[in-house]
């Protein structure tokens, strides 16, 4: 491929040399032609008449030797030393190791082999320095190894993330916990349905961000009255259906501001479903013994009610009861020998005021459903085990269907403290709520506005233990219904030793924090600097290289870079299954043979999840026109539409080195000291692509590219950027 800068400007180097030599000729010539008397110029002009030929060939020989002399000049002196230029932030920017080998004068030759030697210099006292710092590194590894193993072993999953919701740290164990259950890689079957869990990403991709704002929302007014307890637990559904119990402990500023907060999550799906089998057992026993008393209590009704009964027709109803009797003895026994121990409540409800349950009830009646919630003040004494979140938005639910149903928007509570248990009235003024009515609420799902549980009402009173029922009000004119909740005891401080919040004073080294101090959620991001960005990097590998002409997508492989980092353990490698056959000559490339294709998801899969993987980073791929028409050529099959800014490493390689006349994949890797494991597999070509945008970095940089603006810029002047697939 010409280099087209540097063709552009030798062009314009020869062309201006020309003209200026022939303007010196013509002005000389002209005021040689004033000096010459009139018989002067007719010998001049005879003599141009018959040997014109001659002196226009002549000048196009001297042109000619003027443009080779130019040429001459311009490749052993300008072209080199703009190489030189070139290799030298490659030396400095990328690759100690990178020696300048270059052709020109021996004066430029002399130049490039200072340069390599200073290099050399250069190269020994970074090396120097490496080993320093790889020997500090050794102590803070171990330090490293140590917070890793214990992440890595805890039962529990973990989710560290800043004040806006990024991740920057979490355990395998979240990732199962927040995530669809594992799907091998390069295997058919179901895909992902769920976010993705990985650093930069926002939490919220997999967590309802209601649930966590709902969870830290009183963090303000506990720091304000100098609260110990900062820890909030409640329940959630994930978005893969998993119950979890959770508990969020900010992490705080010396000035005790907030700057993130750590997610602790436990399973809790198993103790659901074996509350759930006991409550059906209970219900199937208990339907069982019913109908057994009541064919004794109708036998013995008999007998008593006809004592002259024949003897057949006593036997007959002795043998009844008889039968029954032994049918409800056995339904004991069967529950006797499946409930090992007492039913207990499958979710570890938090400890909470009452007092601060009502004021969330209130300040959530008057924000999500406009209705107006008062009441007395209750006692700071007492408390009440709930599930904050649920229950308020089952409380709200309820009270938007009274609402509804009789025409009101105002509602009062009052308290009917009965130990051990807690009644709240929520009074209304109008004629009393039929039990069945309410019967059928219980069978619906929890939603107020946009907010959607995956639970009943009745499911979430059973999670707590509660019972609500319609009754008479004190006052004639009003009725109401009352929430029965188990009190608690205040809760001992800390509430949660092993959770007690977290201060941090220095940034451990080891792990990305850096996040933490990152600009807002939703700035433009052409005018943010490159290094701030996230990116996927991808490659993909196809039947065939004329994708016009039906060739398909085979496989696509993808690695994330996130604040400056190559996050090799996110990463996305998928097979493909493909309609059109392969090529032999690429099965000759990437190795990829028609049966490893069998059962493979389709494409439409595989971008679905692929979009999900990519959501909210730049797209990055050497000759990324190719990959993004193969992308662009799907999307009235599949529906699915890539709509991320693409930064192409062949061309911000042309923008950093123009000079160079290679910037295929293996070229620019060996000038910057790559080594691309996996040649020609997606996943291999994806991570050797990430490994060279990172090192183009901080050469855009010396080159005064740092946004994202910029570098989309640049690229588009480039040659490459007018190829075409």
């Amino acid at each position: 491929m010409p280099r087209l800068k540097h063709n552009t400007v030798f062009g314009w180097f020869v062309l201006v040399c020309i003209l200026f030599f022939t303007a010196v000729v013509v002005s000389f010539s002209l005021m040689l032609w004033q000096e010459l008397s009139d018989a002067d110029r007719q010998v001049v002009l005879s003599l141009i008449g018959r040997h014109g030929s001659y002196l226009f060939g002549a000048g196009v020989l001297l042109l000619a030797g003027l443009g080779f002399a130019i040429d001459w000049v311009f490749r052993l002196y300008v072209l080199p030393l703009d190489k030189i230029t070139e290799e030298t932030k490659i030396i400095y920017r990328a690759n100690p190791a990178h020696r300048i080998r270059v052709e020109g004068s021996r004066d430029v030759v002399r130049l490039a082999g200072a340069i390599n030697a200073a290099a050399d210099r250069f190269e020994e006292l970074q090396r120097s320095v490496e080993e320093r710092i790889a020997d500090a590194r050794v102590r803070i590894e171990e330090e490293k190894n140590i917070l890793s193993a214990v992440l890595a072993d805890l039962p529990e999953g973990v989710v560290i993330c800043n004040a806006e919701g990024q991740i920057t740290l979490y355990n395998q164990r979240a990732r199962k916990l927040l995530e669809d259950p594992e799907t091998p890689l390069l295997a058919a079957g179901p895909l992902p349905a769920g976010g993705f869990l990985g650093l930069g990403r926002s939490i919220f991709s997999v967590v309802e961000k209601p649930v966590i704002t709902h969870a830290l929302k009183d963090l303000p007014e506990k720091l304000r009255s100098g609260r110990q307890d900062l820890t909030a637990s409640f329940v959630m559904v994930a978005r893969n259906q998993l119950l979890l119990q959770a508990a969020a402990v900010p992490i705080l500023s010396p000035l005790r501001e907030l700057t993130g907060f750590v997610l602790i999550l436990t399973d809790f799906t198993g103790r659901m479903e074996f509350f759930l089998r006991m409550d059906a057992l209970l219900q199937t026993l208990s339907m069982e013994v019913r109908g057994a008393l009541a064919s004794v209590r109708s036998a013995v009704e008999v007998i008593l009610e006809y004592p002259d009964l024949s003897a057949p027709k006593r036997d007959e109803f002795n043998r009844i009861i008889h039968r029954e009797a032994l049918s409800a003895g056995a339904a004991m026994d069967r529950l006797r020998s499946e409930c090992s121990a007492l039913i207990r409540t499958p979710v570890s409800l938090s400890a909470m005021r009452l007092r601060d349950l009502l004021d969330a009830l209130r300040v959530k009646a008057d924000a999500a459903a406009g209705l107006m919630l008062s009441g007395e003040p209750v006692d700071d004494r007492l408390w009440v085990k709930v599930d904050s979140y649920s229950l308020t938005l089952a409380v709200i639910f309820v009270l938007k269907r009274l609402g509804a149903e009789f025409g009101t928007g105002a509602f009062r509570w009052a308290l009917a403290a009965k130990a051990p248990y807690l009644g709240l009235d929520f009074i209304w003024g109008g004629p009393l709520l039929k039990l069945e009515l309410l019967r059928r609420w219980e069978q619906q799902a929890v939603t107020v506005g946009d907010e959607t549980l995956n639970a009943t009402l009745k499911e979430i009173l059973a999670r707590h233990g509660a019972e609500l029922w319609p009754q008479p009000s004190a006052d004639a004119a009003r009725a109401c219904v009352r929430l029965l909740l188990e009190a608690a005891e205040p809760p001992a401080l800390p509430v949660l030793p092993r959770r007690r919040t977290i201060l941090a004073t220095a940034r451990p080294v080891y792990y990305d924090f850096d996040l933490f101090n990152q600009a807002g959620q939703s700035p433009e991001l052409d005018d943010r600097p490159l290094a701030e960005l996230a990116y996927t990097v991808f490659d993909t590998e196809t039947t065939g290289l004329e994708i016009r002409a039906g060739d398909e997508m085979v496989a696509l492989g993808a690695v994330r870079i996130v604040n400056g980092r190559l996050l090799e353990s996110e990463c996305f490698d998928h097979l493909v299954q493909a309609d059109s056959p392969l090529n032999p000559a690429s099965i000759r490339i990437h190795g990829i043979q028609p049966e490893m294709l069998a059962g493979q998801p389709d494409v439409g899969q595989v971008l679905d999840l692929f979009h999900r993987f990519a959501e909210g980073t730049i797209l990055v791929a050497h000759n990324a026109a190719f990959d993004m028409r193969l992308l662009q050529l799907q999307e009235r099959r599949t529906g699915i539409r890539f709509e991320n800014p693409v930064l192409d490493t062949m061309l911000l390689s042309a923008v950093v080195h123009p000079a160079q006349e290679k910037h295929d994949l293996e070229s620019i890797a060996e000038r910057l000291g790559i080594i691309i494991m996996g040649r020609h597999t997606a996943l291999g070509d994806a991570i050797g692509t990430a490994e060279i945008f990172l090192k183009l970095l901080p050469l855009l940089a010396e080159s005064g590219i740092r946004t994202l603006r910029q570098a989309r810029d640049a690229a588009r002047n480039t040659y490459y950027a007018r190829l075409k697939y």
